[in-house]
């Protein structure tokens, strides 16, 4: 009786139990899943940090060591730059003390020359009328001189002599008693008056008309092409075939447009010039060439002169037929001009002036 209430007890206890277990729930998983989402962001982060410190910290440092350089580098190019700015601002002061030196040396230098200059002039200055006379002389002397030697003007050299001559004349005819002192000067002057008196004067002007009148008149161009034939003898009968007649007119072509030499076939002689352009160009070659050689005659430069007229030769020959006679005869007017001098001859004219000087010196 006692055993039975035992056993419905705990059959009553283990059903609730069992019951229990079947109706409820199994456990859930996502606290592990979270838990290893965790874990792997933990870990990327982790190996992310790892990179950072692993490649990225070198290149940190390198670029802070770079930018350390950098800076030291700037001071010192700051500290070379101006070092060298103070250099050159002392070299620069130097120098312009220099230069204030060397200006205060010039300047003293100048008023001693110039002081010196006037000293002399004064001291050389003519005091009386007949050392006047006398440097009116050597004036005229040394103006003959120049016309001479740089002008190439002989009868104004010429000119001024004899009036020195007069003047020197006049000096002696006015003292008191015959002046020997300048029988030396007036004797070279003489001498010096006789040798222009023989020198031919080159006439400039005669040159310069000359080309003139070869620039106007030009031989006159001919014809662009002239063939006169020398026999008269009847045309031979020629074929009618078409590649004979082909033959025939490229012939006349070929001798037509050939104008580079002078053709001679059965007593023809041809006669060719060039067309109406470039004859042109040819006429307006010669007369520039002219014009050169004028200018040139006018200030006697014999190398200039002598270009222009070879250059007018050579353009000449383009103004007609080598065998025309009126080209021939220009051809020959030019090669004459070609020959003309343009200086002549001079004798020296400085001794007179270098007597009268040495007169002037010993009366002072």
């Amino acid at each position: 009786m006692t055993d039975k209430p035992t056993s419905d007890s705990s059959s009553e206890a283990a059903t609730p139990s069992g019951v229990s277990g079947a109706s409820g729930k199994p456990p859930s998983n996502w606290t592990g899943r979270i838990s290893l989402m965790i874990a792997v962001v933990a870990l990327c982060a982790a190996g992310y940090l790892g990179y950072q410190l692993i490649y990225l910290q070198p290149l940190v440092i390198q670029t802070a060591q770079t930018q350390a350089a950098l800076s030291d580098l700037e001071q010192k190019m700051l500290q070379e730059l101006n070092s060298a700015m103070a250099a050159t601002e002392r070299s620069v002061i130097a120098l312009s003390e220099d230069l204030k030196e060397q200006n205060r040396s010039v300047q003293e230098d100048l008023r001693s020359t110039v002081a010196d200059s006037l000293a002399m002039a004064d001291a050389n200055r003519p005091t009386t009328p007949r050392q006047w006379r006398l440097s009116e002389a050597a004036f005229l002397l040394r103006m003959a001189n120049y016309w001479l030697e740089f002008e190439g003007d002989v009868q104004v050299a010429l000119q001024t002599l004899q009036r020195a001559d007069e003047v020197l004349q006049s000096v002696q005819s006015s003292a008191k008693q015959d002046e020997y002192d300048l029988l030396p000067a007036r004797s070279a002057l003489a001498q010096e008056i006789l040798a222009l008196q023989q020198v031919r004067p080159v006439d400039v002007q005669g040159i310069f008309l000359r080309l003139q009148a070869l620039a106007d008149h030009l031989p006159a161009a001919r014809e662009a092409l002239q063939l006169k034939t020398a026999s008269s003898a009847p045309a031979t009968e020629q074929s009618t075939t078409p590649f004979a007649t082909v033959a025939r007119e490229l012939e006349k072509f070929i001798r037509i447009t050939d104008l580079s030499e002078l053709v001679a076939e059965q007593g023809a002689i041809a006669a060719i010039t060039l067309g109406p352009e470039e004859t042109m160009a040819a006429r307006r070659a010669v007369i520039a060439a002219l014009e050169r050689a004028q200018i040139a005659a006018l200030r006697r430069q014999s190398v200039v002169y002598q270009a222009s007229i070879s250059d007018a030769v050579v353009a000449a020959q383009n103004l007609a037929p080598p065998a025309d006679p009126q080209l021939q005869l220009y051809m020959a007017s030019l090669l004459a001009m070609l020959d003309e001098p343009l200086t002549a001859s001079t004798p020296s004219i400085s001794g007179s002036l270098g007597e009268l000087t040495r007169l002037m010196e010993a009366a002072r």
